[in-house]
């Protein structure tokens, strides 16, 4: 039987069909090489950093796949066999107008809370985003991707934080009050009364970042949407950890970035290293304040010895690549990286002249290899910064040599 917080979210996405979903994906995406954060070609070395990449066929789940997401991906995906669950039939039949437009053949769509689906084959990859923060148990959602998972397999995962939508809760509470529903009369006074707003007012500064908000779709998802989730990361670790799942890794530096807070004082950095962390992770979430999405890759707990999170790495043997939106500024041997997103930038300087920044970057080499005529001293001062940049989100790594992605996009 559907619940009634099913059929409420039925209902909205099927009125209200969000995001804007794209009308033509070789345009919007593939033309200029734009591709989605869980897109499994361009992100396989954050997906599996400890496997070479591979070009053969992955069984991939993409759980509450709203208007477009699992065709975007099935399209600049072929090789992969992709199956789309969703409970709006509108958002379905927008899926099903980009199979017909661009000849879809590896996408299969289903219309069902997708834990009442009863799947034949378990899957290399699992995607939900937005998605389970949205049910009334949440942890029924964890349980069964860890039970569809194959055993190395990994889910991206995208859930509200508790601390940046602080700015908007006080709105939503008053919303509730003046019992506003999701239709045209609510939309038009949440949009008078917000115009009415303080440009420092917290909801103001919460839609700079969200523009969607300025849509109806993304007025009623932000505001009037019937059933929310905000995790705190210690919550959400724990939700995890009770269906034997945990992070492997995180998408982005926008949650998860520490060090860079205390690059000044090194006395702070020692006592945060101390903490566990869970505790860790909880500063830095408070700390970066931009934690709307919680972007992460999870796996079982057997696999924790390839986990960022809770593993050492072994520098030596990383092959290093650029993170996405991510400037590198190189000048000899000396580096400024710039992360455009998240509005912070590193300079570093070094006297070894022996660093060649532009091969480091290509991923062909390991550490190791970059660095055997290297002084003890000069390695150590490089691992240094190479590990306060990967802890900080502004360097990727791969413990295999990085594909060149880009000559596989849509093939």
């Amino acid at each position: 039987l559907m619940s009634n917080n099913i059929k409420k979210l039925e209902t909205q996405y099927n009125k209200y069909i969000y995001p804007k979903p794209c009308e033509n994906i070789e345009e919007e995406y593939i033309k200029d090489n734009r591709y989605q954060e869980c897109d499994p070609n361009y992100h396989w070395h954050k997906l599996w950093p400890e496997k070479k990449y591979e070009r053969k066929k992955l069984n991939i789940l993409v759980a509450g796949c709203g208007s477009d997401q699992a065709a975007i991906l099935a399209k600049c995906n072929p090789i992969h066999n992709f199956t789309g669950i969703d409970i709006s039939t509108s958002s379905l039949e927008h899926q099903k107008k980009l199979i017909k437009k661009h000849k879809i053949k590896n996408l299969t769509l289903i219309c069902d809370d997708f834990r009442n689906v009863k799947l034949s084959e378990k899957f290399n990859y699992i995607i939900s985003t937005g998605v389970i923060h949205h049910l009334d148990d949440p942890g029924s959602a964890l349980n069964f991707f860890e039970k569809n998972l194959t055993d190395d397999g990994v889910l991206y995962l995208m859930v509200y934080g508790d601390q940046q939508t602080e700015g908007i809760k006080g709105l939503k509470n008053i919303f509730k009050k003046l019992e506003f529903e999701q239709n045209s009369s609510s939309i038009r006074s949440i949009k008078l009364l917000t115009e009415k707003l303080k440009k420092d007012h917290p909801a103001i500064i919460f839609s700079k970042y969200f523009k969607d908000i300025n849509e109806d779709t993304g007025i009623v998802d932000t505001f009037l949407h019937p059933k929310e989730k905000f995790y705190s990361i210690k919550e959400l670790i724990f939700s995890l950890g009770k269906n034997n799942l945990i992070i492997k890794n995180f998408v982005n530096g926008r949650v998860a970035a520490l060090s860079k807070y205390f690059i000044d004082n090194e006395d702070i950095e020692k006592k945060i290293r101390n903490f566990t962390i869970e505790e860790q992770l909880e500063i830095s979430q408070i700390l970066n304040w931009n934690d709307r999405k919680i972007d992460i890759i999870c796996t079982k707990k057997k696999n924790i010895k390839y986990s960022k999170v809770y593993t050492q790495l072994e520098l030596d043997s990383l092959y290093i690549c650029r993170f996405q939106s991510v400037d590198y500024l190189i000048n000899s041997q000396n580096i400024k990286v710039v992360d455009n997103k998240n509005e912070s930038f590193f300079e570093f300087n070094f006297l070894n002249t022996k660093i060649n920044w532009n091969e480091i970057l290509l991923g062909k080499k390991n550490l190791k290899q970059l660095t055997s005529n290297f002084s003890a001293t000069e390695k150590k001062n490089l691992y240094k910064r190479i590990s306060f940049m990967i802890e900080n989100y502004v360097l990727d790594f791969s413990f295999h040599e990085i594909e060149n992605y880009k000559r596989y996009y849509a093939k």
